[in-house]
């Protein structure tokens, strides 16, 4: 099964300095939509199981032909992973691209007729705005 869920950056901040990156990031988990009020519910009961409202991210790495190579350490309550990356920085634009996976083992997900899910991936795709500090 695969589900498209997003959810807002709170607050991030991304560092380029001879030839590394470092990216911080706080995703809103507690404001997380799929576009489908079933698995929207689902997914928020999931989280309040960990009694969570933010997954916050940090991570470093370097260039690697056309994008950093950055990983790191993701938490957000009891959940800990690991998240690699690839951050294309902004070139003409202002947007960076984020590409990348996680994968979270077995969780429990209150929806009926799934119950648990062995081995939980996450893809990453997003793009985000970003402005000099």
């Amino acid at each position: 099964m695969n589900l498209d869920v997003r959810a807002p950056v709170r607050s991030g901040r991304l560092v380029i300095g001879d030839a590394r990156a470092t990216l911080d990031l706080v995703i809103a988990l507690d404001r997380i939509s799929t576009g489908n009020f079933f698995t929207e519910q689902a997914a928020r009961a999931m989280l309040a199981g960990y009694r969570v409202h933010d997954l916050v991210y940090s991570g470093s790495g370097p260039w690697a032909e056309s994008a950093f190579g950055v990983s790191g350490q993701a938490q957000a309550g009891t959940m800990d992973v690991t998240i690699h990356l690839s951050v294309t920085p902004p070139s003409s634009s202002t947007t960076i691209e984020l590409t990348g996976s996680a994968s979270f083992g077995a969780v429990h997900i209150p929806f009926p007729g799934i119950g648990a899910v062995d081995d939980f991936m996450v893809d990453v795709d997003a793009l985000l705005e970003v402005r000099p500090a």
